[in-house]
């Protein structure tokens, strides 16, 4: 499986960034939340959703993200550069690792897109694969579409609650990310 880490290391695309990493606690769970802003990436990062173009990277765009310790969501909320939520991203986990200075998941392949008030499943073909080809077990299979399930029902029944609460965490965060870099330090 692939493993992906809160820094983003495996996105290329990112040549330098400013980013905050900090303990959180949601409903008596432990993780990780971050916020991170694309300073410089060497090109934009779009998808179409509705027939739309959204651009989800580009230069002093932020991405915050949320990963609880055992659970099988790890939330990536896109905002532009003047702080518009632009969309909520759900990966599906085999469980993340939040006990440590950049937390990690393994990809579980199925993942989950809020587009304004549209709820997006994506990758199951990929998640079918990799369980037809055995690079996947029955069981991480299993995780993958009970979690998919519980994921779904959750955004699709909070879905105000949860874009209210993230959109609450960005302000937050990016106060504390300017305190953080008051010259425009990155890395």
């Amino acid at each position: 499986m692939i493993t992906k880490d809160m820094a983003r290391s495996e996105w290329t695309r990112i040549r330098s960034k400013e980013q905050i990493i900090l303990p959180c606690s949601f409903e008596a769970r432990q993780g990780k939340i971050s916020l991170m802003k694309l300073l410089d990436v060497s090109e934009p990062f779009s998808r179409f959703f509705d027939s739309k173009e959204i651009l989800l990277a580009d230069n002093d765009y932020y991405w915050l993200q949320l990963a609880l310790e055992g659970e099988h969501a790890w939330f990536t909320v896109m905002f532009d550069d003047e702080g518009t939520l632009l969309q909520i991203y759900v990966d599906v986990t085999n469980g993340n690792d939040t006990n440590k200075d950049d937390p990690t998941f393994e990809d579980l392949f199925l993942d989950y897109v809020v587009y304004g008030e549209n709820i997006y499943e994506l990758d199951r073909d990929e998640l079918d694969a990799a369980y037809a080809s055995g690079y996947i077990t029955k069981e991480q299979y299993d995780t993958a579409q009970g979690s998919g399930k519980v994921i779904l029902q959750f955004l699709s029944g909070h879905l105000p609650e949860v874009k209210a609460f993230f959109i609450e965490r960005f302000v937050e965060l990016r106060t504390k990310l300017d305190r953080a870099n008051p010259f425009g330090e990155s890395e």
